[in-house]
């Protein structure tokens, strides 16, 4: 805003010789605003994208940020990090956009990117975007809903795009109401982090586990939940467009029995927390369990002795669960055997595991080298 139109009787103020009070008083104006409004006027949605070496992916994310919201007061904090330097190209290209900013780290992590993106950022709500993904414009609804709701954390499902086969297919929610219970089920979709918005004063200041490659995403949320309830507003429409793509990812790479065991033990210790703050009940029991086994499915031949033991707790803790692979729910009765199938099919999977990695290895290394 002017400030000449806020104070046009400025214009008529005389400037006698060797004396400039309309400059002085402007430029003393200049100062009190943005002093006062960098105070009052604070981004309503902060948008945080750690990013590594995907400049390309990192134009359309944050392009899709700025348009997606270009009718609201919003931020977009970007954390390059590691030792590429291509994101700078990016960054001139936005360089006379005052709501992008650039905070890079020596640090290639994501988890790091995304504490220190938190940390920067000054939004009232806060929602984070992986630089290969991409947010719709319905994202914007999302927002002005959980500011009219006075929600502390809206959720809404993710579009999947499968860019080798150029399909897209909508990513369904867990279907319950208890966020306590949609965090635990999540671990069958991809990101649900990706889908929602946040009120800072809910989030309290919960960091992302540095010390983990994997599962980040899944055990960052349960975290945010974990103290105490949430009011939650759940949305019916797609805000974000989750990318498939054939380059690296952390989750085809670094599946190891160390991943495995942090991802187990912050549901074990998750359950507990909720047990012994009294706020558990069959169904987060029943989540938490269906949590371990679809898990302990997915991964089995990874560490079979391992994995038997967290079967083997998970049915403790509700001997109804199952794992929520598709087999699983139209063949219900498996679960009930599903120690011994997993132990007769873990030669074939073993050999098939391997195939696929082989696979995938090849294609993201033959990308690489175009």
């Amino acid at each position: 805003m002017n400030v000449q139109t806020l104070f046009p009787h400025i214009l008529h103020l005389k400037d006698p010789p060797g004396i400039q009070p309309k400059i002085i008083f402007l430029s003393v104006l200049k100062i009190f605003r943005y002093v006062i409004w960098g105070i009052a006027m604070d981004p309503l949605l902060s948008i945080i994208i750690p990013t590594y070496n995907r400049s390309d992916m990192l134009d359309r994310a944050i392009k899709s940020a700025l348009d997606s919201f270009a009718d609201e007061n919003i931020e977009v904090v970007v954390v390059p990090n590691g030792p590429h330097d291509a994101w700078k190209i990016v960054e001139g290209k936005y360089r006379q956009d005052e709501r992008v900013k650039w905070f890079h780290i020596d640090c290639g992590h994501a988890c790091v990117a995304r504490n220190h993106g938190l940390k920067k950022s000054r939004g009232m709500y806060v929602r984070f975007l992986d630089d290969d993904d991409y947010l719709l414009p319905s994202s914007a609804d999302q927002l002005k809903n959980i500011k009219n709701s006075k929600a502390d954390i809206s959720v809404a499902p993710l579009l999947i795009f499968d860019q080798r086969n150029n399909i897209f297919s909508l990513q369904s929610l867990p279907k319950t109401r208890d966020f306590v219970c949609s965090s635990l089920l999540s671990i069958s979709i991809n990101n649900m982090t990706a889908g929602c918005i946040f009120l800072r004063a809910a989030i309290n200041k919960k960091t992302w586990r540095e010390d983990v490659v994997l599962h980040d995403d899944y055990i960052w949320i349960i975290g945010v939940v974990a103290n105490e309830e949430k009011k939650l507003l759940v949305e019916n429409f797609p805000v974000v467009v989750y990318v498939q793509h054939d380059a690296e990812r952390l989750s085809r790479v670094n599946r190891t029995i160390e991943n495995s065991q942090i991802l187990v033990n912050s549901i074990l210790s998750f359950h507990q927390q909720l047990l012994s703050a009294g706020r558990g009940s069959s169904e987060r029991s029943a989540a938490a369990a269906a949590a371990l086994l679809t898990h302990a499915h997915s991964v089995f031949p990874l560490a079979p002795l391992f994995f038997s033991r967290v079967i083997k707790n998970a049915q403790k803790i509700d001997s109804n669960a199952h794992p929520m692979q598709y087999v699983f729910k139209k063949y219900p009765w498996l679960a009930s055997k599903l120690l011994m199938i997993e132990w007769v099919m873990v030669g074939p999977r073993y050999l098939t595991r391997g195939y696929r990695r082989f696979f995938w290895w090849l294609r993201s290394t033959s990308l690489l080298a175009r």
